[in-house]
């Protein structure tokens, strides 16, 4: 999981930004369409979902209020797929991220043992459950932090994956022309994240500073995965910028008060992982560990110096799979920092562990599941219940409780969020 800061990133702006993309997207099937061949074949779907979320602490008000429609349509070729995805949005709490946005749209050829993909395209990595150790591909969306649907959380780059397929070996390949940083939290936000500076200073937020959009400044990905008869692994390498932004403060002390000027900035990092996944009789050994090099920590004085720092975020997950329908998964994450300095305000280690269980019933229309996530620095934690009843195939009726605890830390500073919520899905 990763660490969240503000951003400057807008809603709004995203929305309006992909207007244009929306109409390329809508002009290039348009021309495509009438030169399609007979034997294609075209595929619409997509689905209307509601959700809804009451804080269950005073002012008990709508914390999450969205309406959501998502259209997809695929054309199928001999050996290509033409794939383009939009949502619809209406946020009654957030009315900024109201709009239509392109998801999706991409070119895929598919051939024996190669294939490539060009376009808008979401990209994952690992096999972590709710987390991203391994998963650095498609930036995270953290508007409405965990309570997000993670189907959401991702975020779709623009890029070329390009994959070399043998019996025992994929090899993959991706090239990212124009970076796009994570989604933060901010403003009028619920999930926005309180900052706290030392009193009688003016705050000053300076525009976040982006790589330009040159060839220099492209994103670098690859993995080899590798299937063996008792067990799959994958080795992954990327020069990439940090999706999170650091935050560079500068002190002005010849002003009255003194003036603290904050610029988030994103840095050049390089990524290693690792990722497994072994079954024995009803159980799923899983693991992944990811090595950045060229990360930001800040220190515990706000005056001394950002600390550039290589960090390692390991994890190790078991699954275990008793029949009739029930499933257990347990996980232990540590992510700790290289040659440590006690003046950096990160622990040297941020342990977290989570907790799901699941249960069908009543013929595998009744879905029950709790998932909890516990941070053992800060003894937070939230966990998270649901119920997911299929009333048909196509429409669920969900119901859920999301409940934070804990005084500090990541989940403990949301302890007024606990939320009740419900979420109605049609799909088509």
């Amino acid at each position: 999981m990763r660490l969240l800061r503000p951003s400057t990133s807008s809603g709004l702006a995203k929305t309006k930004a992909s207007i244009p993309r929306i109409r390329m997207c809508c002009l290039a099937l348009t021309l495509l369409l009438p030169s399609t061949p007979l034997s294609a074949n075209i595929e619409p779907q997509g689905f209307v979902d509601t959700y809804h979320a009451i804080r269950l602490k005073n002012p008990y008000d709508f914390i999450s209020s969205r309406t959501k429609f998502r259209g997809e349509l695929s054309i199928y070729g001999k050996n290509s797929l033409l794939f383009a995805s939009f949502n619809g949005l209406y946020n009654n709490v957030l009315p900024e991220l109201t709009g239509i946005e392109l998801r999706e749209a991409y070119l895929e050829y598919t051939s024996d043992n190669w294939d490539f993909r060009l376009g808008r395209q979401i990209i994952i990595w690992g096999n972590a459950d709710g987390m991203q150790i391994t998963d650095i591909i498609s930036p995270p969306d953290y508007t409405e932090f965990l309570a997000g649907d993670f189907d959401d959380i991702r975020m779709p780059v623009d890029a070329l994956k390009f994959r070399i397929l043998t019996s025992l070996l994929d090899w993959e390949f991706i090239w990212i022309p124009i970076f796009k940083p994570a989604v933060l939290p901010q403003g009028d936000n619920p999930w926005a994240i309180p900052m706290e500076y030392p009193k009688g200073m003016n705050i000053t937020f300076e525009q976040t500073v982006l790589p330009e959009k040159e060839f220099k400044n492209s994103e670098f990905a690859g993995k080899v995965s590798i299937y063996l008869s008792a067990i799959d692994f994958s080795l992954s390498a990327a020069y990439m910028w940090d999706d999170l932004p650091t935050l560079h403060k500068t002190i002005i002390t010849d002003t009255t008060p003194a003036n603290l000027i904050i610029t988030p900035e994103h840095h050049r990092i390089t990524f290693v992982g690792l990722d497994f996944s072994k079954p024995i009789k009803d159980f799923v050994f899983r693991g992944e560990a990811a090595f950045f090099d060229g990360k930001y920590f800040e220190p515990q004085n706000i005056s001394d110096e950002l600390h550039e720092k290589n960090n390692i975020n390991f994890l190790f997950g078991v699954d275990w799979y008793p029949g009739n329908d029930w499933m257990f998964t347990g996980q232990f994450v540590d992510n700790f920092i290289l040659d440590y300095d006690q003046i950096i305000r990160d622990d040297e280690h941020m342990i977290l562990a989570t907790l799901r269980i699941s249960k069908k019933l009543f013929r595998q229309t009744l879905g029950l599941s709790t998932m909890g996530y516990f941070g053992i620095n800060e003894k937070d934690g939230l966990v998270r219940t649901n119920m997911d009843y299929a009333l048909t195939d196509e429409l669920h009726v969900l119901l859920g409780i999301d409940s934070f605890f804990g005084d500090e830390g990541m989940m403990g500073q949301y302890n007024d969020n606990d939320e009740i919520w419900i979420k109605a899905k049609y799909s088509f």
